[in-house]
C-alpha cells in the first residue's frame, strides 16, 4: 500500500520516533515553568511550622509513663557543627492533657508547653561528637521541681537543649511527643467495661521499597538492584517484625492487613529464585555480525544470586497464617494519578489486580474490596471503592478513616510521611522528633481517638516500633472493653455530599504534575501499541499481555508514594520517577526497533518489469508480529506488496514483491516501512533504489560508446608513433 510517510521532526515540544515513538516533554521547557515563587510554595506546602534546628536530640528509651512515678528516659544528644557546644542543659516541660488528636496535633507543631519541670546538665559537646544522657523527671506534687501529672491522660511533652557557643546563648534542639499517662492500678484489661463501648477498625498496611530494575519484560526472571529487600525479609528486619507484631496481638477481627501487591509478587518471585545487579541484559534480539562481536561487549550484564530465597519462602508463610486482608493499589501508586493516565489496562494493573494477586498467593480471599489508598484521597473516579480520610472529599463510593489520627501515625516511623489531607499550617519537618517519640505519640493518638467509632489506617511504610505501640494501644482498649472490634468487611461505603469538590481540602506536596501523569499517559499507550503489533502462538507459552505486563508496572512503580510523601527522600523519589521513565522510554525503542526491514546494500536491477524485489523483515520479539508493507515513492510508481507479512518470533522472513515502474525514469528510490495493520508505524522507513529497464539500456550506451571511443583513441595513437618512427628510419 502506497502512504506519503510523514515528517519524522519534533512536533508540538515532543520528539516523535518513528511514528509511535516515545514523545516527551522537553527537559528545558519543563525547566522553564519553575518559578522562585513555585518553589517557595512547594517548601511551604512542607513546612508550616518549627523551623530547622542546630544540634540532634532523639529519644531513645523510655519507661511506660505512669501517674505518681518518675518519666525514665534517656536521649541522645549530637553536635554535628564544626563549633563546641557548651553550658548544655536538658528542660523538661509539658502541656494540659489534649482530649483529640486534633488538639495533639496543634501542640506538637505550636504548642507552648506552659509547665517547666526539672532540667539536667552536661559536658560540652565537641565538634561531632554524640553522647547519651539519663534524665529522670518527677511527676508527682511531691517535690519542687516536678511536672506535677496528677491525673491520666495524653500530655504533650516537650523536651529542650539549650546552651552556649562562643559565650552567645542558644537553644540547639527540641524533641516533642505526646505520652500517655496511665493511671497506678490500670493495666491490660483491668478497667471495667464501657457500657456503650466505641467500634475500633485497624488497617495495618505492609509495603517496601522494591528495587527492581526497570525495563523487563515478560519471561523473563526477577532482578533486583540490591539485596535490601531481602534484608528486611530476613529474622529481624523489617517486614519480618512486621507480622510478628501483627501476629502476637490480639486485636479479635479488628485488624487488617492492607499488603502491597507489588510486594507481594515480587517476595512470591524471590522464593523461586532471582538475581542482583546493577542492569538487565538488552530484552530484544538483534542479528550482530561477528566482527562487531570481536570489539564490544556491551551486552555482557554481571548478576548475582539473590540471597533471599529461603527468607522470603519462610515469611510469605508466616503471611499466610495472618487472619485478614486488603489490598494497596499496585507498588503502593498514586491511585488518582493512575486513573487520571485514562489508560485501562494500567488501571487494572494498577488499582484491580491486587485482589487476584492477594488470593494467587496467599490462597485467602480478601476481606473487602475496598482500596487502600497511599494518599488518603482520591479526586478520580476509580474502579473500587476506596479508604479514604474523613474530611476529603470523592467521587463513587468510600470508606473513611479519622484524618486526624491518620496524620498523626503516618509522622512514625523512619520515613514520616506527610499526607495531602493534613492541615499545611501543621506540617513541619517531623523528623525533628525522633522515631521513639513520633513511636510513643502515634500509641497516645490511637487511645485519644477511640473516645468514638474510629477507622484508623496506619501509614503506608510501616516500622515495627510505631506498629508496636499502634497495636497495643488497640489491644488494651478492646481487651478493657473500651472499645469493641469491628471487621473491615463490615465498614459501612458512603458517597461524598452532592456539590463537594473531589479530592483533599489541602495541598498534597506528594501530588504528581500534570506533565507526569501525560508521559505515563503517552509511554502507557504506546506499550499498548507494542503489544498490538504482536500475536499470540499457541506453540508459544507467553503471550503478548504477559511480554509487555512488566512494562506496564514499571509505570504503576513511577508512580509510587513511596519516598516520595516523606520529606527526606521525596526529591530522590522524583528522580527515581524519571529514571524510570527514561529507562522504560529506551526499552520501548529497542523492543520497537528490534522489528525492521533489513536495507539492501546495491540497487535493485530489474531484467525485465516481472522481476521481482526482495526485502527481508526481522523480528527480534518472543512472539510473532504481524505487519503490513506501506512505501513512499514517486508518482507512477507502485509497488504490489502482500497484504501481511507475518514474521517469526525471533526471526526473519524473505518478502518478494513487484513493482510498476514509471517508463521515462532511469532509477526509482522508494521509502519502505512495516505498520500494523491500523497503518501505524512499526519500523524506521529504509531506502531502496530500482534500475529500471530504460535506465539499463542507457547505463550499457554510454559504457559501449565510452569503450569504443578508448579503443579508437589508443588505435589513433598507436599509428601516430609508428609513423614517426617509420620517417626516422627513412633519413
Amino acid at each position: 500500500m502506497r502512504l506519503r510517510l510523514k515528517s519524522w521532526a519534533a512536533v508540538g515540544g515532543c520528539m516523535a520516533v518513528a511514528g509511535w515513538g516515545v514523545c516527551l516533554p522537553l527537559p528545558e521547557a519543563a525547566a522553564q515553568m519553575d518559578s522562585a515563587a513555585e518553589k517557595q510554595q512547594d517548601i511551604q506546602a512542607w513546612l508550616g511550622a518549627r523551623g530547622p534546628e542546630r544540634a540532634t536530640l532523639d529519644l531513645l528509651a523510655a519507661e511506660p509513663f505512669t501517674v505518681g512515678k518518675n518519666l525514665k528516659l534517656t536521649f541522645r544528644l549530637h553536635n554535628p557543627t564544626d563549633e563546641t557546644m557548651e553550658d548544655l542543659q536538658l528542660t523538661s516541660r509539658r502541656g494540659d492533657a489534649v482530649q483529640d488528636t486534633a488538639q495533639a496535633r496543634t501542640q506538637l507543631a505550636t504548642g507552648e508547653f506552659p509547665y517547666y519541670g526539672p532540667s539536667t546538665t552536661t559536658a560540652p559537646l565537641q565538634p561531632g561528637e554524640s553522647r547519651e544522657v539519663t534524665f529522670q523527671v518527677p511527676t508527682s506534687l511531691h517535690g519542687e521541681q516536678t511536672l506535677a501529672i496528677e491525673e491520666p491522660g495524653s500530655y504533650p511533652l516537650l523536651f529542650t537543649l539549650t546552651g552556649t557557643v562562643g559565650g552567645e546563648a542558644v537553644s540547639f534542639a527540641e524533641e516533642r511527643l505526646v505520652g500517655q499517662v496511665k493511671g497506678k492500678e490500670q493495666a491490660l484489661g483491668d478497667a471495667p467495661s464501657d457500657p456503650t463501648p466505641h467500634d475500633l477498625t485497624v488497617i495495618y498496611p505492609i509495603s517496601a521499597d522494591i528495587d527492581s530494575i526497570p525495563g523487563g519484560a515478560g519471561g523473563e526472571e526477577l532482578i533486583l538492584s540490591s539485596d535490601e529487600l531481602a534484608d528486611e525479609l530476613a529474622e529481624g528486619g523489617r517486614l519480618d517484625r512486621l507480622v510478628s507484631t501483627y501476629a502476637d496481638h490480639d486485636l479479635r477481627g479488628a485488624g487488617c492487613v492492607a499488603i502491597d501487591p507489588a510486594l507481594l509478587d515480587t517476595v512470591n518471585r524471590m522464593a523461586e529464585g532471582y538475581k542482583v545487579g546493577s542492569a538487565r541484559p538488552a530484552q530484544a534480539e538483534r542479528p550482530k555480525r561477528l566482527r562487531d562481536s570481536w570489539f564490544t561487549n556491551e551486552d555482557d550484564v554481571h548478576l548475582e544470586p539473590g540471597s533471599g530465597k529461603e527468607d522470603a519462602a519462610r515469611w510469605l508463610k508466616r503471611l499466610r497464617e495472618l487472619d485478614c486482608f486488603m489490598s494497596m493499589p499496585w507498588a503502593n501508586a498514586n491511585a488518582s494519578s493512575v486513573a487520571k493516565a485514562n489508560n485501562p489496562f494500567l488501571t487494572y494493573e494498577g488499582l484491580q489486580r491486587g485482589n487476584h494477586t492477594i488470593e494467587r498467593i496467599l490462597g485467602a480471599k480478601p476481606a473487602t474490596t475496598v482500596l487502600a489508598v497511599g494518599s488518603g484521597y482520591v479526586d478520580q473516579q476509580l474502579p473500587l471503592p476506596a479508604l479514604v480520610a474523613d474530611n476529603t472529599s470523592w467521587p463513587g463510593r468510600a470508606v473513611t478513616f479519622d484524618a486526624s489520627l491518620g496524620a498523626l501515625l503516618a509522622q512514625t516511623g523512619s520515613k514520616p510521611q506527610t499526607v495531602g489531607y493534613s492541615n499545611p499550617e501543621l506540617r513541619y519537618d517531623y523528623s525533628l522528633d525522633s522515631d521513639l517519640s513520633r513511636a510513643i505519640t502515634g500509641g497516645a493518638a490511637l487511645s485519644l481517638a477511640a473516645s468514638d467509632d474510629t477507622v484508623a489506617r496506619l501509614p503506608n511504610y510501616l516500622d515495627p516500633s510505631a506498629a508496636e505501640y499502634a497495636l497495643d494501644s488497640a489491644e488494651a482498649l478492646i481487651a478493657s472493653g473500651k472499645s469493641h472490634p469491628r471487621t473491615v468487611g463490615s465498614l459501612k461505603q458512603e458517597t461524598a455530599e452532592p456539590g463537594s469538590l473531589p479530592g483533599s481540602p489541602f495541598s498534597d506536596p506528594a501530588a504528581f504534575a500534570e506533565s507526569d501523569i501525560v508521559r505515563v499517559e503517552q509511554q502507557a499507550r504506546y506499550t499498548d501499541e507494542l503489544m498490538n503489533i504482536m500475536v499470540d502462538d499457541p506453540d508459544i507459552a507467553l503471550t503478548r499481555y504477559e511480554f509487555v505486563l512488566p512494562l506496564r508496572r514499571d509505570l504503576l512503580a513511577a508512580l509510587s508514594l513511596t519516598n516520595r510523601d516523606s520529606l527526606g527522600s521525596n526529591a530522590e523519589a522524583q528522580r527515581r520517577f524519571t529514571d524510570t521513565m527514561d529507562v522504560h522510554s529506551d526499552t520501548l525503542r529497542d523492543l520497537r526497533s528490534s522489528v525492521a526491514l533489513i536495507p539492501p546494500g546495491n540497487v535493485y536491477t530489474r531484467v525485465s518489469e516481472s522481476s521481482p524485489l526482495l526485502i527481508v523483515a526481522e523480528n527480534g520479539l518472543p512472539l510473532p508480529v504481524e505487519a503490513k508493507l506501506q512505501y513512499d515513492a514517486p508518482d507512477g510508481a507502485r509497488l504490489n506488496t502482500p497484504k501481511s507479512v507475518r514474521i517469526p518470533a525471533k526471526g526473519s522472513i524473505t518478502v518478494s514483491m513487484t513493482a510498476d515502474m514509471p517508463k521515462d525514469a532511469d532509477r526509482t528510490d522508494i521509502g519502505l516501512w512495516l505498520a500494523t495493520p491500523e497503518k501505524q508505524t512499526i519500523s524506521e522507513p529504509i531506502n531502496i533504489a530500482v534500475q529500471t529497464r530504460a535506465g539499463i539500456v542507457g547505463v550499457y550506451g554510454v559504457g559501449i560508446a565510452g569503450a569504443l571511443a578508448l579503443v579508437l583513441a589508443t588505435l589513433f595513437r598507436l599509428g601516430r608513433h609508428r609513423r614517426k618512427k617509420s620517417q626516422r628510419l627513412k633519413k
